[in-house]
């Protein structure tokens, strides 16, 4: 048996564990500390994938960590780095120098490389040898066991051999804000060997350029970038004046080498925003963003499909959390199939690693790993753990609380009433996406739904949508799906149905009335499945509002303790963990 830890420490810290090729455990810190995509040094996750599965740091065959050189770079560092409570050394401020020197430079820029690639500023920039002095420290284990992986070769391989069904000829697309001095990179893989046919230098990210403009409307960057993809759809078509104004030539694509080109360094580009976006509307700006990144992206994606003879897409990096560019991606003639990674931004990159070091350093010759099916990857909790928690927290004499050997018909039940229930059963989901086992659900034909839990529940900006969960054989009722593409993650938006705009007009877009559904198949998750079923009996409608068990601001509720500080602090009118249902009185 081979055991492999992957790790991912920087923006939303992540953990998970392969046992024989398969990944059997997954969590982000930030469920455990309780701060949003919190980046420090995963412990808890770590301590929680060992206890769990019963094996001490020792027994471990491998460490593998996503990141060669330097783990982390934050955005962008201010020019003294005091005003981020940075402590400054003299190789940090050379770091900052050579993020700073014109890249047209490059013999000025490597007299700083060397310290660069050594640097570590306690929460800023973390450096490798630091790192393994970490590990060992915490952990024990030797140096000889941790590999380092380069970033997009992470977000490749997990992208690729996560994937549960794979192509022989995978088209294998990598495209974040930076990773490693990249931000994108186009892969041929095979026989668990990955080869980079190109790579695009971060100074030319379209990555960059929607987390700087969504700094720029007052949103916070590598958080909101999804607000701004969902204010987009509002704007009219004069936001194309926008578009030329502010966006138009700012990046391009080389055909013939397949890489990002763009006239300026990227890093920049808030100098360009400060200097054109003066006075343009805000829903003008994010529709010229969204607008620059499908049309951009998508000739990128174009060229390399057309270049390599290759079709069917694999894609890993966090500018593919964008749904709707996706969508747009998968309606090109040149595109057969397309396969997001579920939560593709940096978190999945320690999947990445562990699928790079089993292939490559445990085998003389390749074997299979296995994909990633559901993502039902996290902590899970008992009743007799749940019921303990009620009598210490005194919650009858608060609630009414109630044991249903039948839960799933309870909760059917109260969806059918128009009431919003909140779930927490099983294995909590790894990723960004509720799916289920940490939802928020509601009946989604009606409206007062989407009311009731954007502003007593989730206090969410007036524009953004939810989305639902749809019974996998129900799915062509609502959505429009020729290629007949599997979405089981919520990874995907597609056009609605006449019946969908009807019987899921809470979960969809109210203006351009697309949606992101998780296509639920009962094998993935049976009592979810089963809730569906009972709705679907009482209503109808095969499917369900579905958004994720959590207030905003704050990470997805992991235990019964989040659950409950939620339902407490919020319009939540339904608690079911397990069997046990609270209501408020």
């Amino acid at each position: 048996m081979v055991l492999i830890l992957g790790l991912h420490i920087g923006h939303n810290s992540s953990v998970c564990l392969m046992r024989d090729g398969e990944i059997v455990f997954a969590a982000q810190q930030e469920r455990f500390d309780k701060i949003k995509n919190s980046g420090g040094f995963p412990k808890d996750a770590i301590d929680w994938i060992l206890q769990t599965a019963g094996i001490s740091a020792q027994q471990l065959d491998a460490v593998a960590v996503s990141g060669e050189t330097i783990v982390w770079f934050p955005l962008d560092l201010p020019p003294t780095g005091h005003e981020a409570g940075i402590s400054i050394t003299p190789k940090a401020l050379a770091t900052m120098l050579w993020r700073r020197i014109d890249y047209g430079h490059q013999n000025l820029r490597k007299l700083f490389f060397p310290l660069v690639m050594k640097n570590r500023v306690r929460n800023g920039l973390i450096g490798k040898e630091w790192l393994k002095k970490e590990i060992h420290s915490a952990y024990g284990i030797p140096f000889e066991k941790m590999f380092f992986i380069h970033h997009h070769i992470c977000h490749a391989y997990a992208a690729y051999y996560g994937a549960c069904k794979r192509s022989k000829k995978p088209l294998t697309l990598t495209v974040d804000g930076e990773g490693e001095e990249y931000c994108a990179g186009v892969n041929r893989i095979a026989d668990g060997k990955l080869e980079r046919v190109a790579s695009t230098p971060f100074f030319n990210s379209i990555g960059y350029v929607y987390s700087i403009t969504t700094t720029y409307l007052g949103m916070k960057a590598l958080e909101h970038e999804y607000k701004v993809m969902g204010l987009a759809p509002y704007a009219k078509e004069y936001f194309m004046k926008t578009y030329d104004n502010v966006f138009k030539d700012v990046i391009d694509v080389d055909t013939e080498k397949l890489v990002f080109t763009s006239p300026f360094p990227l890093t920049r580009f808030m100098y360009r925003l400060q200097e054109k976006a003066g006075g343009e509307r805000f829903d003008n700006i994010a529709a010229a963003l969204q607008y620059l990144t499908e049309q951009v992206v998508g000739k990128w994606v174009k060229a390399s499909a057309d270049k390599l003879g290759l079709d069917e897409l694999y894609l890993g990096g966090g500018v593919f959390m964008n749904v709707k560019m996706n969508m747009k991606l998968a309606e090109m003639p040149e595109v057969k199939d397309i396969n997001p990674f579920p939560s593709c931004g940096d978190e999945s990159t320690p999947f990445g690693a562990c699928y790079y070091v089993y292939l490559n350093h445990f085998w003389e010759k390749p074997r299979e790993a296995k994909g990633i099916r559901e993502l039902y990857l996290g902590p899970e909790y008992s009743n007799e753990y749940i019921e303990e928690l009620i009598k210490k927290r005194d919650l009858k004499r608060k609630y009414g609380v109630e044991f249903h050997k039948d839960v799933e018909g309870e909760i059917a039940e109260l969806l059918s009433k128009d009431m919003i229930v909140a779930r927490l059963a099983g294995k909590s989901e790894w990723g960004a996406r509720a799916l289920g086992n940490r939802s928020i659900l509601g009946n989604p034909s009606r409206m007062e739904t989407f009311y009731k839990v954007n502003d007593q529940i989730k206090m969410r900006d007036f524009w953004m949508p939810f989305a639902p969960t749809v019974l996998a054989e129900r799915g062509k009722d609502y959505v429009l799906n020729p290629k007949k593409l599997w979405a089981p993650y919520m990874i995907m938006a597609f056009h609605s149905t006449e019946l969908g705009q009807k019987e899921l007009i809470a979960g969809i877009h109210q203006s351009d009335k697309t949606c992101r559904p998780q296509l639920l198949e009962k094998d993935w998750n049976p009592r979810y499945y089963k809730i569906l079923k009972e709705f679907e009996k009482e209503t109808g409608i095969g499917g369900v509002l579905n958004t994720s068990f959590n207030l905003h601001g704050e990470p997805m509720v992991c235990s019964p303790e989040d659950a409950i500080h939620t339902f407490e602090d919020s319009g939540l009118e339904h608690l079911a963990m397990e069997n046990w249902v609270i209501s408020k009185k």
